[in-house]
């Protein structure tokens, strides 16, 4: 069966992961994981990946970081990044928008709220 496209799933709690990679796998998509931020632009540069669920809240580098670091490498600049964390304040989402993030999802996840963004964010990869 053809894969709807390829989606990197990055966040420190492996369940996160593993409900996330269910989701989408149920959808269609193929899915890698990593729970090490630091190795989102390596990952990103190997592999073409159409869409990014990136964690905010993790050791040694937070999304944010990641975010802005893949927003400034011309290779990973224009793959939509959808937030998925339990930071709701409105700073933490106007930063990540602010950043490049394609769009922000709070935790606990609305599994359709999951379903339609990545559809959006797919969309907007492929274009």
């Amino acid at each position: 069966m053809p894969t709807h496209g390829k989606i990197l799933i990055v966040d420190d709690i492996s369940s996160h992961l593993l409900l996330l990679q269910a989701i989408l796998h149920d959808e269609g998509y193929e899915t890698e994981i990593t729970d090490d931020p630091k190795t989102v632009i390596d990952i990103l540069l190997k592999n073409k990946f159409h869409v990014v669920l990136l964690d905010i809240m993790m050791p040694d580098m937070d999304g944010f970081q990641v975010l802005e670091m893949l927003k400034k490498n011309n290779q990973t600049s224009r793959v939509p990044i959808i937030i998925i964390s339990a930071k709701t304040d409105s700073w933490s989402i106007k930063n990540a928008m602010d950043l490049g993030a394609f769009d922000y999802l709070t935790k606990p996840l609305n599994i359709q709220d999951v379903k339609n963004k990545v559809k959006s964010a797919m969309i907007e990869s492929i274009l």
